[in-house]
């Protein structure tokens, strides 16, 4: 007795995508709705750093000591001097909100012209935004790409397939339930 392997048909195999589109339906309330939270908590951050600038913000000249692409969206690494020949340390984070030509021609000891919040009881202490793109942090919403990604990615999802959005409003024997109605043969 030889047992069939699966898929059996074409059709079966033709049913992958709908299969995908139904896991990826019933996520999206709970990933449109994650997208939302992590959206408005970055933008409140954002707009921390900013009153936190504007309050108690200095213009600094800072030497780079390192830029790190990878470990959390990048960040480069400055030190500036302070009182008693002590240096202080600035971080400028989340590297995708600057552009990419100005960050690949930045070097390790290259001076940079900072605005930077001071070491202190402040809760964005040591973050700082190179002077000459200051105007444009302030105007950008300070939600990352990755996060309108996932956004618009589900709410694509769920304009072409709303049926676990409805659930519970319109009976069920009302939905198109296309993956239910076929018979594969």
């Amino acid at each position: 007795m030889r047992v069939k392997r699966w898929p059996r048909s074409l059709s079966e195999l033709a049913l992958l995508p709908d299969v995908l589109l139904w896991f990826l339906a019933a996520l999206a309330p709970l990933m449109f709705l994650f997208s939302l939270i992590a959206g408005f908590d970055q933008a409140a951050q954002h707009r921390g750093l900013l009153a936190d600038l504007a309050a108690h913000g200095r213009v600094v000249s800072a030497e780079i000591n390192q830029i790190d692409f990878e470990s959390q969206r990048g960040r480069i690494t400055l030190f500036y001097p302070a009182e008693n020949e002590q240096r202080e340390l600035a971080v400028i984070r989340i590297l995708e909100f600057y552009p990419a030509d100005w960050l690949n021609r930045l070097e390790k000891g290259q001076t940079l012209e900072l605005l930077c919040v001071p070491p202190g009881p402040y809760r964005h202490a040591y973050e700082a935004v190179p002077l000459q793109y200051y105007p444009a942090f302030q105007r950008h919403p300070g939600i990352t790409r990755d996060i309108w990604a996932v956004f618009l990615f589900f709410l694509l999802v769920a304009i072409y397939r709303p049926h676990f959005l409805f659930l519970g409003f319109v009976p069920v024997t009302d939905m198109s339930v296309t993956l239910l109605s076929e018979n594969p043969s």
